[in-house]
């Protein structure tokens, strides 16, 4: 028989406490973020959460300070991992930008061997337009170069009698070769920011004979061949148009791609970072072979 006429019989004696297990995985999982970030980190938060709930409404279950805990180092190995990634993002994206960056340098190199070797052949480099049959006056000198390019099966494809957009040239346009293919340059298929510098006194120029090596009189380590323009300069690759330099601007078009500086390949064969402050005297010099100007670097 009960002895307490008062005590409701269908409550069960309250038990010992006991310590709650989403508090205790919580804590654990919240140390574990430690090293495995938000992967612990938030289901600590979560399993934290709930046993501060399971121990407000049941006085039985213990932990709320392990619960706390795992909440507060599972917070603390989320945000470590968010600010570790603040940190290297900006890391990744120099390092990203370096490797965008050699492979274009890489390019320019390969194209200013390319017209060393078409002017080892042909005593001359290529003009900005035709080629040394007197044919393709409507294609670029990009075309002319590809035997040097290891594209001889390309370059045979050409009807050097048309211009570069007849019907039967503009369906090649599809095919440029990578190493015109800018790595900055998205969106734009067939399109290249590799611009041969043009003009009356320039390696390339629309005369009945291209520039020879005797002709840069300025030196081959001043005297830029090509320059990495703009996006808003990319030209279809056949086409054969380039960047002139104009004397009031002579950066204009140039430093788009890259922060702070354009890449320019000398005749020399080096290709370098120009900045984009330089001295326009300086600039105008260097797009000239034979000017007698003065280069101060």
């Amino acid at each position: 028989m009960n002895e307490n006429p008062f005590e409701d019989p269908q409550q069960p004696p309250a038990g010992p406490p006991r310590t709650s297990g989403k508090a205790v995985a919580s804590l654990v999982l919240g140390i574990c973020s430690f090293f495995f970030s938000i992967l612990t980190g938030l289901p600590a938060i979560i399993l934290g959460a709930l046993a501060l709930g399971d121990i407000k409404r049941n006085p039985q279950v213990e932990g709320k300070g392990m619960a706390i805990a795992g909440i507060t180092t599972g917070s603390i190995g989320t945000v470590m991992l968010l600010g570790c990634v603040a940190l290297l993002l900006p890391a990744v994206q120099a390092a990203r930008e370096a490797a965008r960056r050699n492979l274009s340098m890489n390019n320019m190199k390969q194209i200013v061997l390319a017209a060393h070797n078409h002017e080892s052949a042909y005593k001359q480099f290529p003009k900005a337009s035709g080629n040394m049959r007197g044919e393709g006056a409507e294609l670029s000198w990009r075309v002319h170069l590809l035997p040097f390019l290891e594209q001889q099966a390309l370059y045979d494809q050409f009807h050097m009698d048309e211009p570069w957009d007849s019907p039967h040239n503009k369906t090649l346009i599809d095919q440029m070769p990578a190493v015109y293919q800018c790595p900055n340059l998205v969106g734009q298929p067939g399109h290249t920011v590799y611009l041969a510098v043009t003009g009356p006194n320039a390696i390339f120029f629309s005369d009945d004979m291209g520039a020879t090596f005797q002709s840069i009189r300025d030196g081959s380590s001043n005297t830029i061949m090509f320059v990495e323009a703009d996006p808003s300069e990319a030209v279809p690759w056949t086409k054969p148009d380039d960047w002139q330099c104009d004397p009031n601007n002579p950066t204009a078009g140039l430093g788009g791609i890259r922060p702070g500086v354009f890449l320019a390949a000398f005749a020399d064969g080096s290709v370098q970072a120009i900045s984009n402050d330089i001295d326009p005297a300086t600039m105008h010099a260097m797009t000239t072979r034979n000017g007698r100007e003065v280069v101060n670097r």
